[in-house]
């Protein structure tokens, strides 16, 4: 909270006590926090007033003399270790006043308010000084007073001398300013003597320059101290906020900032019409991001990966990524769907794309760089980035962290606004989600499409979601390139040091409309003038090396001419760009083994079943616990009655079936990571993969200790969000296709929460970018009676999300799998599911797998036989040969937990002898040759669908325009379910059960 500060009182209070009292407390508030406290004096702590504070020290002496005679709620305070601390001799005292020269002999008394005053001062400018920084390249503060919640706090912040109380004859005064090592920065006992006006000049040169900086909010006392030594620091050569660039790295800097801004102005000119979302006014991005890539080979990474939205896309992706300028030329000419040939994908527009590409450092390395594809929707590339890069660090063990780095690069209406941003954001410390610290940046044009900062946020900055999380963060002018490059490579440092994530707000502009087209002096006319007014950043930095003496005014001439005609020359080039071929060079080197779009009829599906002898070594991992583990004791018969069951070869329920098919891959070479809220134990207490000792704090996973040579198995609880765990498991699956990935909802009703990875990543990610996955939904799914909210995973939406008509001819199973978007299949046995999550990575293609299951039927009495596992496959029908065609008159078809209801109604109550009922297990693809066959087989007979769903929902509009269409609709397939409705069920249990009666009664009757 931003709270104006209290001028001190000008009387000689003693500062030991107050500010041990002040630490107590704070530390009683705090108690996690291990960093030192150096907190202002605000008007609202009124112990801290130079009145109060004379009676807390009265108080504090009487209570030495007798603890009775104050309240006893101040005992914990005037006893606590910080306050006896401060009871030393006033040497050490945090500040000393020193003789002005050697030749004054006279010792100075100590003077405690001046002490005060200088803390205050001290402390002022580490928490506000960034208010005052010069970080705005318009210098539009006049203008903003009604467009930035900014505007309020720094009006009140006042960092001059006199705010602190120092009249024109302290300003000569020579203080010594060391305290103690630990808190780092100007309060080192390594700083020198200076006068009070010295320090001050140096306080604001430090925090009121073009870089701000934010600290208080960070509890890491290593990283308060690190980041207070560099901001603070007196040596200008070495310190990499401030120290100055050689020659050689001026003119770097340069070539990457006219190289920008002709990027920018070559397509205005050239494609004047064409949207392309430019980063004119946020150029400097351009020099801090390469910045970033050199201060991270310098640490050892090898390989950085991007994950941002549209503005400024292209010009990162040729500057940054290193993307073939003439593959972006043939972007904007445009593509035929012949050229996309023999790839069946639609792609999609240029800013959306995404590149990957091997960059050659300064100091000689090569860096692998590459940039996630990614939608519209703003920010929602970042959960993606962080499980691509999760993925991606696994590969290189333990030092995964440092080789692999991620960045993510936000826009400031997105990163205050879009609640995706926080929620990666929370995942990104989580043990088993971490990836060792981000660079965020936030590209900071000060305007979101239309909307003024005013209205895009609560807070007065763009970057304060980052407190929240302990960031430090850095706000950097936009147009001076040389601090931008400072800051963006200290950023790294900072981040290859402690695994910890920073935050830069790059403040720039943007000169021109949302997108190129669009006029914004409609409604920023004030903002827009300054901008126009505004030169571009080739020609502020060229017009400082002028003045510097670094280039002439010919050269920065010969430089402009030189990149127009570097990008025009190209335009020649685009005519030989063969783009299938491009498509083709882009498939990433782990999936060069798996068949694309281009390659439909090559297809191969692998067996799915296991010999039993093969499954032995799981089934022992999961009668073991480690010597002195506890185990809680009604879980212990659960999981004896597990073993119990798969070494008898019966009743093998899903819980167990699951732990075989993972057990299996795992042995095989096949990396395992199964994610959600609570898939540790699974919402239904049906999976128990991690143990917890019942005396002591400790977990085991048996699946974890099969076999030394097994593959990595990692299953963890994660934060309570939908979208973006989701999209986590989903770059998770993007990165590696030699892993089942398992994302788990707790109740499939919350899936929609992450709607937009389903829509844009999910369904349509390989059609766009050719990208293939193979993420597993699970969704929990079935009518129970517990109403509304813990009901339906909404099948009905997800079989609307795929692309396959009524039409489709009947395809082998593999190839009509390699042809869809994305698979739809609710298995209704233990087996079923075994024999589904063995297929799903054990083909040479991927597709996301939405995967709904029953939560009734986890238990007796569906169960499977060993016999089932070890042999045959998945069975995208399945029959019912106790009603064979010749005795059937109705064929009711199905999917899901109402084939178990039915089958148990038919069952209690003697009837339906002559109703098939059959199982559509698999609804995309649509299992089109058996569905075909089935009708042929039952001919003569009715036919009826029947669903828990309402009628609007569930998959009956799926299957019967199919029915409708196989039939030339001469038979109708009637329904038996719920009535059209607007909520999928009721939250009564009597009239679910009346409703479920009624369905039964309609399809036996």
């Amino acid at each position: 909270m931003m709270r104006r500060l209290s001028p001190v009182n000008g009387s000689v209070v003693s500062p030991n006590v107050v500010a041990a009292v002040s630490s107590v407390l704070q530390r009683q508030q705090r108690h996690q926090s291990d960093a030192p406290l150096r907190r202002l004096l605000y008007e609202n702590d009124s112990f801290l007033s130079g009145t109060s504070a004379r009676y807390i020290e009265s108080m504090y002496e009487n209570w030495k003399a007798d603890k009775s005679s104050v309240n006893e709620s101040w005992n914990e305070v005037f006893s606590s270790r910080d306050l006896q601390s401060f009871e030393r001799p006033l040497l050490t005292s945090p500040i000393r006043v020193v003789p002005a020269s050697a030749e004054d002999k006279m010792e100075v008394a100590q003077s405690q308010d001046i002490c005060a005053r200088l803390t205050l001062m001290i402390q002022a400018f580490e928490d506000y000084g960034h208010l005052a920084a010069r970080t705005d390249p318009l210098d539009a503060e006049d203008d903003s007073l009604h467009r930035s919640p900014q505007v309020k706090p720094r009006e009140r912040v006042h960092l001059g001398l006199e705010s602190f109380g120092f009249s024109k004859e302290d300003h000569d005064r020579v203080v010594r300013v060391g305290f103690m090592d630990q808190l780092g920065g100007a309060m080192s006992s390594s700083s020198r003597a200076m006068t009070i006006k010295e320090l001050h000049d140096h306080l604001t040169k430090c925090f009121c320059g073009r870089v701000g900086c934010e600290l208080g909010h960070v509890d890491d006392a290593n990283v308060v101290r690190f980041v207070r030594e560099v901001v603070e620091g007196y040596n200008t050569e070495h310190n990499p906020l401030r120290r100055p660039l050689s020659k050689e790295e001026k003119l770097w800097v340069w070539d990457l900032v006219a190289s920008a801004v002709h990027f920018e102005d070559f397509f205005k000119r050239k494609y004047t019409t064409q949207k392309r979302f430019g980063c004119d006014g946020a150029e400097s991005l351009i020099v801090g991001l390469r910045s970033l890539m050199e201060s991270a080979s310098d640490h050892g990474v090898e390989k950085v990966n991007f994950g941002m939205a549209h503005r400024g896309r292209l010009n990162t992706l040729y500057n940054v990524i290193g993307k073939s300028f003439p593959v972006i030329l043939k972007e904007f000419v445009g593509i035929t769907a012949p050229e996309l040939e023999p790839f069946k994908v639609q792609s999609d527009v240029k800013y959306h794309l995404g590149a990957k590409s091997t960059v050659k450092m300064r100091n000689g390395k090569l860096m692998f760089t590459e940039l996630l594809a990614n939608p519209s929707h703003l920010e929602a590339v970042n959960p993606v980035l962080q499980g691509y890069t999760r993925a991606a660090q696994l590969k290189h063990g333990d030092a995964g962290q440092s080789k692999v780095l991620p960045v993510e690069i936000h826009g400031d209406a997105a990163f205050a606004g879009q609640g995706v941003t926080f929620e990666t954001m929370c995942i990104s410390e989580v043990p088993k989600f971490t990836t060792g610290g981000t660079i965020h940046v936030v590209v900071n044009n000060q305007i979101g499409f239309t909307t003024d900062p005013r209205c895009s946020r609560s807070s007065p900055y763009c970057s304060d979601l980052g407190r929240a999380f302990q960031c430090p963060i850095f706000h950097v002018n936009g147009d001076c390139p040389e601090d931008v490059a400072r800051v963006f490579a200290f950023a790294v440092d900072l981040r290859s040091r402690f695994n910890k994530s920073v935050v830069i707000d790059l403040v720039c502009y943007r000169r021109y409309g949302h997108n190129e087209n669009d006029d914004p002096t409609i409604t920023q006319p004030l903002l827009y003038k300054r901008v126009h007014a505004t030169p571009d950043v080739f020609a502020r930095y060229s017009e400082k090396l002028v003045e510097e003496g670094v280039v002439t005014k010919e050269q920065q001439t010969a430089k402009a001419k030189e990149q127009k005609d570097h990008y025009g020359k190209y335009q020649s080039e685009v005519g030989n760009i063969r783009y299938s071929d491009y498509l083709k060079s882009g498939i990433p080197e782990l999936w060069r083994g798996m068949k694309y779009s281009d390659e439909l009829g090559e297809v191969t599906l692998e067996p799915t079943a296991v010999a039993r002898e093969s499954l032995q070594p799981v089934i022992d991992s999961l009668k073991k616990v480690p010597e002195g583990f506890v185990v809680n004791s009604k879980l212990k018969a659960v999981l004896e009655q597990r073993v119990q069951s798969l070494e008898k070869g019966e009743k093998i329920d899903w819980g167990a079936a699951e732990a075989l098919a993972f057990g299996s891959l795992l042995l095989e070479g096949t990396h395992v990571r199964v994610m959600g809220q609570d898939v540790e134990r699974g919402t239904f207490s049906h999976r128990h993969a991690v143990l917890h000792d019942q005396n002591k704090v400790d977990t085991y996973t048996p699946l974890a200790h099969i076999r030394k040579d097994q593959a990595p198995f990692i299953i963890t609880n994660s934060p309570l969000n939908e979208y973006g765990v989701l999209g986590y498991a989903s770059g998770y699956a993007i990165y590696d296709p030699n892993a089942l990935v398992l994302w788990e909802a707790q109740f499939g009703d919350f899936a929609n929460g992450a709607a937009i990875i389903f829509d844009q990543f999910l369904s349509s990610g390989e059609t766009k970018w050719n990208q293939q996955q193979a993420v597993v939904v699970s969704l929990p799914h079935g009518f129970d009676g517990r109403g509304a909210e813990h009901s339906s995973g909404r099948i009905e939406r997800f079989l609307q999300a795929v692309a396959e008509d009524v039409d489709t001819p009947a395809y082998s199973p593999e190839e009509r799998a390699h042809r869809v978007n994305m698979e739809v299949v609710f298995p209704s046995t233990p087996a079923q599911y075994f024999h589904l999550l063995r297929r799903h990575v054990r083909r040479n293609f991927r597709k996301p797998l939405m995967l709904f299951f029953s939560k009734q039927f986890l238990r007796t009495p569906n169960e499977s036989s060993m016999e089932q596992i070890t042999s045959g496959g998945f069975q995208p029908v399945i029959g019912d040969p106790s009603v064979p065609p010749e005795k059937a008159r109705r064929l009711v078809m199905c999917t899901g937990q109402i084939y178990h209801i039915l089958n148990r109604y038919r069952e209690s109550n003697n009837c339906g002898r002559d109703v098939a009922l059959v199982r559509i297990e698999e609804l995309s693809p649509f299992p089109v040759a058996e569905v075909q066959k089935l009708l042929a087989d039952y001919s003569g007979v009715e036919l009826m669908w029947a669903q828990e769903e309402p009628r609007n929902q569930g998959a009956f509009y799926h299957v019967e325009s199919r029915v409708e269409y196989y039939t030339g609709g001469a038979r109708e397939l009637r329904y038996a379910g719920r009535a059209i409705s607007a909520a999928p069920s009721t939250a009564y249990k009597s009239t679910h059960d009346a409703e479920e009666r009624y369905i039964c009664e309609c399809v036996f009757s």
